[in-house]
């Protein structure tokens, strides 16, 4: 017999008995659609043939084109793990970078504080468990103008997830004045308990004579 796949017309010449007495799911090999194919109506009784050689029923597959039969797609657990973790992530990532704009927000939607409060107690916000520390200066000639690159790290001696401030960069003169400071964004939204992030920034023809550099998180009145 035919069996033809509804989806893309695929044709394949098929045994009737290898569908059964009730039929059987099958899959188009072509595109992958699914459906029950039913024996036909005329479908006669099976008979075993007798092999000569051996006088035992000769019981060996037809060998006819049939669609594969249909084999439900297992679950698998990892895959689900590996999916909760990262939307884990991801929340904390999100939840990390809108708490610094948290004003803006609820000023723009005021029903986002009762969601600040609600997410207060999962992720610290206060830098007191920040340290700040192997500060670095390095200084670059790029196209006729000095460039000062700034780098360290940020570690979080807390013992919960922690929110990354945005930085302020300072530069001081011999007589510890602030001559120049801006401020940026280090490489982690947040930080385990005890984990140490880096951040690296850069000024383009910072001040001459400059005797220090510090870098603070906004918000912070300590230098």
């Amino acid at each position: 017999m035919i069996v033809t796949c509804s989806a893309c017309k695929t044709r394949y010449l098929t045994d009737p008995a290898a569908l059964g007495a009730i039929g059987r799911m099958v899959r188009c090999a072509k595109c992958g659609h699914t459906w029950m194919q039913a024996p036909p109506a005329d479908l006669p009784r099976r008979v075993d043939v007798i092999s000569p050689a051996s006088g035992q029923p000769d019981l060996g597959p037809p060998r006819f084109n049939l669609p594969a039969p249909y084999v439900p797609p297992r679950r698998r657990r990892s895959r689900l793990r590996t999916a909760l973790a990262l939307a884990a992530v991801l929340v904390i990532a999100v939840v990390g970078a809108g708490y610094f704009a948290r004003a803006q927000i609820i000023e723009t939607w005021p029903q986002a504080k009762r969601v600040y409060d609600l997410i207060s107690g999962l992720v610290n916000t206060s830098s007191a468990t920040l340290d700040v520390g192997n500060l670095k200066i390095v200084h670059q000639p790029v196209g006729g103008m000095e460039v000062l690159v700034l780098q360290g790290e940020i570690t979080n001696r807390g013992r919960l997830p922690q929110a990354i401030p945005i930085l302020r960069a300072t530069l001081f003169d011999a007589n510890d004045k602030g001559i120049m400071d801006w401020t940026f964004a280090g490489d982690d939204a947040v930080l385990q308990p005890g984990e140490t992030g880096r951040f690296r920034t850069e000024a383009i023809s910072p001040p001459n004579g400059f005797g220090r550099s510090a870098v603070t998180f906004v918000g912070d009145g300590s230098l």
